[in-house]
């Protein structure tokens, strides 16, 4: 976690400037060497109260920085903090409580009195090595030059979590990896961008709420392990010096189609339990669910419909609607054979104007087949329509509905939508009649109501001379 700009000055203060080798020399704010002892390798310098004996720490916690600098530098082509570009040292200081050190200082990187970003570790949380690659990785943002993705409202939350995905990239098979990621699935309406920094007064303040920015990097993993997305992507927005926020950048560079097709695959595998992660990170994720998160606050499935469809046309409320990059997940159990039609009609625009973009996937859990997923065709922008028949084995289907305009910060403004789901019954060929006259087709309109031929490809209103009205979905395949 990175902490907040702190300058400390006060009568007392130690500043030294001591040549320790010929490359780098000491400038510490906080250090003295009447009071400390220090261990220095490369570009760190690591500072500890001399009343405890942390010197083979301090070198194993050096040689495993020194690796990730690596690595940062020449796999992901990040830079260098100020501090050695001016010939200092990067102070790194251990601490716990009763020793020289401030009381509130935590876990994070801040910026010293003297303009510098230094790192703090507490005992315990030193050594831990997934919490130093996500710390080490923010020492190397440090001097990212791209105004968008500041540290600050609708971009604060790729910091934390870019530095999250890093310490998961490091560490793959780590069962803590990903602790956060459950409030992905239980919160799957708030908005992407959803970070400390611009946290709306009308949430609930709540560790699901908290933790989304942390969470997200689940995203950016799924992208680079799942999606084939270079990992330099990742690093590469940081320092290109746009003005674009985070996600704006991925939009643009992606193209709208590839980063609206993954953000919604995404959806689709995480409400499939998280399938592209070790069974013992979903373990870990789900247990500290369980014992962090506020119950009264899930919001996983809008609505749960038992071998039934919705009812007619469903409109989601305004707290549990998407906003932008979200989705909303509805949940059928069946144990029927049957054909369920899934469609999407959404609202033109959101509730601040902004035109909507709505896709669509549809996950059928079968107990024999496993996992299949289906894409939602869309008519235009608002509206889609998918037919399936299903199984009794086809025990539980989902319905993902995403919200994806192109709109890219606000965390207030909803993208709502009707939807409906409607069961119809498989006729056996045993109860047809054998012979019967197709009625004569009248008109063929599409869903705004302009006449449309037979090959109009998308959702055609099909008026018949008996009366009957038909609604289907027309594709060239």
């Amino acid at each position: 976690m990175i902490k907040s700009i702190k300058y400390f000055i006060a009568l007392g203060l130690f500043f030294f400037n001591v040549n320790l080798n010929a490359q780098y020399t000491l400038l510490s704010q906080f250090g003295n060497l009447t009071e400390c002892d220090t261990l220095s390798r490369g570009i760190f310098v690591v500072w500890w109260d001399k009343n405890w004996d942390y010197s083979d720490d301090a070198g194993r916690l050096l040689d495993t920085m020194l690796l990730y600098r690596e690595q940062c530098l020449e796999e992901l082509n990040m830079e260098d903090p100020p501090n050695p570009q001016a010939g200092f040292f990067y102070n790194v200081y251990l601490h716990h409580g009763g020793d020289i050190f401030p009381d509130w200082w935590g876990n994070g990187q801040g910026t010293d009195g003297n303009g510098y970003p230094y790192l703090t570790l507490p005992i315990g949380a030193h050594n831990d090595w997934v919490n130093v690659a996500h710390e080490t990785f923010h020492v190397f943002q440090y001097s990212a030059n791209a105004p968008g993705f500041s540290y600050s409202g609708d971009s604060q939350w790729y910091i934390e979590a870019s530095a999250n995905w890093y310490a998961a990239y490091r560490y793959k098979e780590f069962s803590r990896a990903f602790l956060e990621a459950e409030s992905l699935v239980r919160l799957p309406h708030v908005p992407l961008w959803l970070s400390y920094d611009n946290f709306p007064a009308d949430y609930p303040q709540n560790w699901q709420r908290y933790v989304h920015q942390y969470a997200l990097a689940l995203l950016l993993y799924y992208l680079t392990e799942e999606s084939g997305l270079a990992p330099t992507f990742i690093t590469s927005g940081l320092f290109s010096g746009t003005d674009q926020l985070p996600q704006e950048y991925f939009y643009n560079y992606l193209g709208a189609d590839v980063f609206r097709a993954q953000f919604m695959d995404w959806a689709a595998h995480m409400t499939n339990h998280f399938d592209f992660l070790t069974p013992a990170q979903i373990a870990v994720l789900e247990n500290e669910w369980n014992d962090y998160a506020d119950p009264a606050d899930d919001n996983e499935f809008i609505e749960i419909f038992d071998n039934e469809g919705s009812g007619g046309w469903y409109r989601p409320d305004d707290d549990r609607v998407s906003r932008g990059w979200a989705f909303n997940t509805y949940k059928l159990l069946n144990s029927d054979s049957c054909i369920y039609h899934f469609e999407l009609n959404g609202d033109m625009a959101g509730s601040k104007g902004d035109a909507s973009f709505f896709q669509g996937r549809v996950l059928v859990k079968n107990a024999s087949a496993g996992a299949q997923f289906y894409e939602l065709p869309m008519d235009n922008a608002q509206q889609g329509f998918l037919s399936l028949e299903v199984s009794p084995e086809d025990s539980e289907i989902f319905f993902i509905i995403g919200s994806v305009p192109e709109v890219f910060e606000d965390v207030a403004q909803t993208f709502s939508y009707e939807m409906r789901i409607v069961k119809e019954d498989i006729v056996s060929a045993a109860s047809e009649p054998l012979m019967e006259a197709m009625p004569e087709v009248i008109g063929r309109y599409n869903v705004s109501g302009q006449p449309v031929r037979e090959d109009y490809e998308g959702i055609q209103v099909i008026l018949y001379g008996d009366g009957r009205v038909e609604r289907k979905l027309v594709r060239k395949w």
